[in-house]
């Protein structure tokens, strides 16, 4: 749980103005409509974002103040109090691609009139403003995305007999009281919350953020994630789940690290990773202090550097998202204005090297690095792999020259130049690597000197699947979840449900690709083949590939396996041996094996003793990564004859054992290249 956005003017708006603005973002609606693109596939190459919470917690706390410090009156104050136009044109001026934005949290509160919260005798949670319309509406003018933050499980925050009536029940603390709750109806009035949400707002916005609550990453005894995934995707399919993560996805999309707080660690101890950051600047994720109790303590040039950092490593998407809440009447605490206009200034001329890109693929950094760690800093790549941006965070010693080795994907490049300024800069490659030497007279900036490197037509081709967006007929779980079908990471697997019986996962390219080679790595077995698109229906699909039928099925008896730290371990035998394909075992490792995480703040890991082949063997796998047992050689396909698509499938043909994929990748060039 957090609360977190913000806006600049701190005198009071004109109300005449505010509801022009908002006339005007009605009208203007129609042109600025997302289209019919899909929210992970818009999520995953954006890299600066902002998350915002502005609350009214009623009877349990957890309030926006306004610039005094002072509660509103009451929810609808509070609501009221939302400066729309001024938060729209903050976050322009601050450039970022997109906001998380409170649709409700402490106490249950949405932000628009809701149907549900009457329907559910809940009146005291109901404001008569549409402010979450109104945002939409000013933000898809200024070209900024919004993701709706949602709780599916924040009973503990009711009071009383509202408990009573959504079937929380009284009791207990962050989980309900078991006797007193009932799941069902807990259920039917968190669908029915979202039903409406996603009803009024799901052709307008990129995704849906659903809060965890639980740091032991055992939220399915609360919150039916399935279904709650079906009610959204039946409305609206294309929106993007993400979800703050402690060890489970359940059924969303992305994980996201919620809890990034750099305030009081210097820069040099910010970590990277994977998966979206949201670091607080504020005093916390909503504005709770008086304009002179706080203020921001973090440099712009740090925020900078640390949003080019991110990019560079964030896979998942989302990259970095700042994150505070405005005050109740407008405005933002102390510095944050100020600093968020500052970054966006230094963001603005590199903002193709930071916006819309993926982590680079010549020049991967891994997740989890400082700034410290690094060489000389790291790379970006171009959405259509036109470009290669390389980041010079750390200058080299040798004067104007930067020496990298060769790229890891094997590409060419045809020219590099500097981003800013356009100057030439003299590339040289061979096959020791590549060397770029800055033009006369000119000097390293000292906070980040973009190299663009244009990629030669003659370069092989590459996987182009890496880090798309990615999709699956299951995603159950996080071990096992599609995010890992081309995370790059051979460790690491999607693993289909077992009530999947007909199981697929693809990848979208992106767009139009000329595709040369595939190589599916995995538990594939028999009665599976590769299709392609131009859609994501695949309903004018050709097949590339079918798999051929395996013979000799595996000899293999699991005996025993457990999962955890030291003392705290829980019997997955029966979870190991359901595993067990016909020429395989392939099992991703982590909380999701049994639900919850049996030892809290320690390191686990999977023990299995088995026997192949009659021969008595022992593996010890850690989280993260793949329990893998028997022959995982490719399937490689070579495509001589041109073909070109958008859309890759990997499916069964038939109902059969589970479909586990560790990678799907795609080697191509894009039609223009």
């Amino acid at each position: 749980m957090k609360f977190g956005f913000t806006t600049k003017n701190n005198t009071k708006v004109d109300e005449k103005m505010k509801r022009l603005v908002t006339l005007c973002g009605c009208l203007l609606l129609a042109t600025v409509s997302h289209g019919a693109t899909d929210g992970l596939a818009d999520f995953k190459p954006m890299k600066y974002g902002f998350f915002v919470h502005y609350v009214w917690g009623g009877d349990c706390g957890g309030l926006t103040v306004d610039r005094t410090g002072k509660v509103p009156a009451n929810f609808d104050a509070l609501v009221d109090g939302f400066d729309v136009a001024g938060f729209a044109n903050d976050l322009s001026a601050w450039q970022v691609e997109y906001v998380i934005l409170t649709a409700w949290h402490a106490n249950i509160n949405p932000l628009f009139p809701s149907a549900t919260m009457k329907k559910w005798g809940l009146d005291k949670h109901v404001c008569k403003r549409d402010l979450l319309g109104e945002v939409i509406r000013a933000l898809k003018i200024k070209g900024i995305k919004v993701i709706f933050y949602t709780h599916p499980r924040d009973g503990h925050d009711l009071r009383g007999d509202d408990r009573v009536k959504t079937g929380w029940g009284l009791g207990g603390g962050v989980d309900p009281d078991v006797a007193k709750f009932e799941r069902k109806k807990w259920n039917d009035f968190t669908n029915e919350l979202y039903g409406e949400l996603v009803d009024r707002y799901g052709k307008d916005i990129t995704g849906l953020y659903l809060d965890e609550g639980s740091p032991y990453g055992d939220s399915e005894k609360v919150v039916d994630y399935p279904r709650l995934r079906d009610t959204i995707k039946s409305r609206a399919p294309h929106l993007v789940l993400l979800q703050n993560f402690f060890g489970n996805l359940y059924t969303c999309d992305v994980g996201s690290g919620e809890y990034t707080d750099l305030r009081n660690q210097p820069p040099a101890g910010w970590n990277s990773g994977t998966r979206p950051l949201a670091p607080c600047i504020a005093s916390s994720w909503l504005a709770t202090a008086a304009a002179d109790k706080f203020k921001v303590s973090i440099s712009a040039e740090d925020m900078f550097r640390y949003t080019v950092l991110q990019a560079g490593v964030n896979s998942d998407g989302g990259g970095v998202q700042w994150a505070t809440g405005p005050y109740v009447g407008g405005g933002w605490e102390t510095g944050v204005d100020d600093v968020m206009r500052k970054l966006g200034a230094y963001i603005k001329p590199v903002a193709e090297a930071i916006k819309q890109t993926y982590p680079s693929t010549s020049y991967l950094t891994p997740g989890g690095r400082r700034m410290p760690d690094l060489a000389w800093g790291v790379a970006t790549k171009s959405v259509d792999d036109r470009f290669e941006y390389v980041h010079v965070l750390r200058p080299p010693a040798d004067g104007g020259k930067l020496v990298l080795p060769p790229p890891a994907d094997g590409k060419h490049f045809a020219s590099a130049t500097l981003l800013l300024s356009g100057q030439p800069v003299s590339l040289k490659q061979d096959a020791s690597g590549l060397t770029l030497t800055l033009p006369a007279k000119t000097e390293w900036n000292k906070l980040d000197t973009v190299l663009k490197l244009a990629v030669a037509t003659d370069s092989p081709p590459v996987n182009v699947a890496q880090w798309k967006a990615f999709k699956a007929s299951s995603s159950a779980n996080t071990p096992g979840h599609p995010i890992h079908l081309n995370d790059g990471d051979e460790n690491s697997a999607w693993v289909s449900a077992p009530s999947d019986k007909q199981a697929w996962g693809q990848v979208d390219l992106g767009r139009a690709c000329r595709i040369t080679r595939l190589e599916v790595s995995g538990s594939i077995a028999e009665n599976v083949e590769v299709r392609l698109s131009q859609t994501a229906d695949f309903k004018n699909s050709k097949v590339l590939a079918s798999r051929p039928v395996s013979t000799a099925a595996l000899d293999i008896t699991i005996k025993k396996a457990t999962y955890g730290a030291g003392e705290r371990t829980v019997d997955v035998t029966d979870k190991v041996r359901a595993a067990i394909g016909k020429t395989t075992v392939l099992l991703p490792v982590g909380v999701a094996l049994i639900g919850y995480d049996p030892a809290l703040g320690s390191g686990k890991e999977l023990r299995v003793t088995y026997s192949l082949a009659g021969k008595q063997q022992d593996a010890v796998v850690s989280d993260g990564q793949t329990l893998r047992i028997g022959n995982f050689d490719p399937w490689v396909v070579e495509l001589p004859v041109r073909h070109s698509g958008r859309f890759v499938r990997v499916a069964r043909v038939r109902p059969g054992e589970a479909l586990s994929i560790q990678e799907l990748k795609v080697y191509g060039k894009y039609e223009d290249l």
